[in-house]
């Protein structure tokens, strides 16, 4: 029995990963969920966050994900996302500044819609500096 899975992570602008894979952690709303080769069928709902894969013979990555959904059938795992950053392609210093400018505009108590992209911007900012900090 194999130990591996074919993984394919799409985000809407490119292909961020594809190949064989022994572990794949998303982040959803009951929590992290992992999958290994062999996993029965399922779809999930990806919420924003950190992802953890690891690639046939290699180190475990990260990457911060944004929301999207994962289908598992006959140990071929399809993650679809709006986007996805590696490490190595997170701007440390935009993203500090998307995290200020997000707590300010949360701050002057506008619009509910406001309020609720100036926390989504938050998180995602946020996100993307824990996914930076892993890595270094």
């Amino acid at each position: 029995m194999t130990r591996t899975f074919h993984l394919r992570i799409y985000e809407s602008s490119r292909t961020f990963c594809e190949g064989e894979a022994e572990l794949v952690v998303v982040p959803t709303v009951d929590g992290e969920y992992g999958v290994m080769a062999h996993h029965e069928n399922i779809v999930v709902s990806i919420i924003p966050g950190q992802m953890k894969y690891r690639m046939t013979g290699e180190e475990a990555r990260y990457a911060s994900v944004s929301s999207g959904m994962m289908r598992v059938e006959n140990n071929d795992v399809l993650i679809l996302v709006d986007s996805a950053e590696r490490p190595e392609e997170i701007d440390v210093v935009r993203a500090q500044e998307e995290e200020e400018a997000a707590r300010e505009a949360m701050l002057q108590k506008r619009s509910i819609q406001e309020y609720v992209l100036a926390e989504a911007t938050l998180q995602r900012a946020m996100n993307r500096l824990k996914v930076k900090r892993r890595s270094s």
